[in-house]
């Protein structure tokens, strides 16, 4: 409901600033007519400017019937004249009849009301000699209405401007917020990123800001992570480039004492035949861990990752079981978390398995196997810690790959929405993963 309101706030807003903005021109319309009508009122009653107008408009209609020889029977001539006499009314009275009337709506019948009307008032009553008799004319002007014509016209004019600017004020917050924003959007595409949009209001343009900014935000997050991925890529080739030149470099060194034949005895062949073998598999294995960081990576960029809910001790335990089928010849101390009530995990079987192939991979190949390897489950109110803890070899101390497999399970761990943690002192190797959970009691789960 809240939402269908904000929809429309921008528009009720208008209709509110159009009404308003309606009620001030009429007030501004009534108060001006008021005024003027007034000030007129008072002027006409106090000069003589409708008798001067009459007293011109009989003159010269005298002189009309004069050098016209107009008779009172020509009433085309009459209307003809009257007709260019604009606010002027004429009326032509001969022995006490209406015998002519510029009002076509006035009835003859009611000449004497017209005779009771006209002459107790001050309108001239000239007699004026036709061509056919003698006759009375009424010379009835209307002059003041041009003024309160003038003043409507005026009033109206002056209503419509006055709606015009109390709506053009009204609406100005919108119209220059309007403006701030296209302003601010061309700041953006100029490339300057990191100007944040100005967010004012609670209506469909604030509502279109906050999404800008948003959008804004999210593309600006977007591209530091496409560069984080970047120089994170960038290093890895180079730390890869260095680590592949050294057992190739010592390789190609083998191959060239083979070719030249410059070894000096048969066992003496046999043993750069040897050492090449392992460099090979020594270059190999770099090329396989290199290629499986990048297939890792790249699924975590491009593809949705499938999730399944699964019994979660029961699956700990069974991964840690398929695992010390092949640490066979090593002691390994499992430290479960007793008592803890059940919980679910949701995870990618296939994602994890890969996990844990890796973990003890490294541990099958520099843990120093003359002491156990502590593997602990706990659970952590919402989280599940495992942790894994070994000695390593006192000899060969060289980082595998620059840890491209734990890179590899390092994205894993965090398309689950969890943590690894690997931390190493001296001659001690840590490792911490957490994972949040379900805690439920519902068994119909996946095992």
């Amino acid at each position: 409901m809240n939402r269908l309101l904000i929809g429309k706030k921008l528009k009720l807003k208008l209709v509110l600033a159009i009404v308003i903005s309606l009620m001030f021109s009429i007030c501004a319309f009534i108060v001006l007519q008021v005024v003027g009508e007034t000030v007129l009122d008072s002027y006409l009653s106090k000069s003589t400017f409708v008798e001067n107008r009459q007293r011109d408009a009989l003159n010269r209609f005298e002189t009309f019937v004069s050098n016209q020889n107009v008779s009172t029977r020509d009433h085309e001539q009459l209307s003809a004249w009257i007709s260019h006499e604009r606010y002027l009314n004429l009326y032509i009275f001969a022995k006490d009849q209406l015998i002519f009337s510029s009002n076509t709506e006035i009835d003859p019948a009611i000449n004497e009301e017209l005779l009771t009307q006209f002459v107790p008032s001050k309108i001239p009553v000239t007699t004026i000699h036709f061509a056919d008799q003698d006759a009375q004319i009424y010379l009835v002007g209307f002059y003041e209405y041009q003024y309160y014509n003038l003043i409507l016209i005026l009033g109206v004019f002056f209503a419509l401007i006055v709606f015009i600017i109390s709506f053009l004020l009204m609406i100005n917050k919108k119209t220059s917020y309007i403006g701030l924003l296209e302003r601010e959007i061309k700041i953006l595409e100029g490339g300057n990123l990191d100007y944040s949009i100005t967010v004012s209001g609670k209506d469909e343009l604030s509502s279109l800001a906050l999404s800008i900014d948003e959008m804004r935000k999210s593309f600006v997050e977007r591209l530091s992570s496409e560069e984080r991925v970047r120089m994170a890529n960038r290093e890895l080739i180079t730390a890869i480039s260095h680590d592949l030149r050294t057992p190739l470099t010592i390789l190609l060194g083998y191959m060239d004492i083979i070719e030249l034949n410059k070894f000096k005895t048969q066992d003496d062949l046999l043993q750069y035949i040897h050492n090449s073998r392992e460099k090979a598999y020594q270059i190999k294995e770099l090329s396989d861990k290199l290629f499986e960081y990048f297939t890792v990576s790249s699924a975590a960029e491009e593809e949705e990752v499938e999730f399944e809910m699964y019994e979660g001790r029961a699956l700990i335990d069974q991964l840690i079981d398929e695992q010390l089928v092949v640490l066979d010849h090593v002691d390994v101390q499992v430290q479960p978390d007793a008592d803890h009530p059940k919980f679910l995990l949701e995870i990618n079987l296939v994602a994890i398995r890969r996990v844990f192939d890796n973990i003890f991979s490294n541990i099958k190949k520099y843990a120093d196997t003359s002491y156990p390897v502590h593997i602990k489950v706990a659970l952590q109110q919402q989280t599940v810690l495992i942790g894994v803890e070994n000695k390593i070899k006192p000899v060969d101390k060289k980082k595998d790959s620059n840890e491209i497999g734990l890179m590899s399970c390092l994205k894993i761990i965090e398309q689950h929405s969890g943590t690894l943690r690997i931390s190493q002192e001296e001659d001690t190797f840590s490792l911490q993963i957490v994972l949040p959970v379900i805690q439920t009691e519902q068994t119909h789960v996946k095992m």
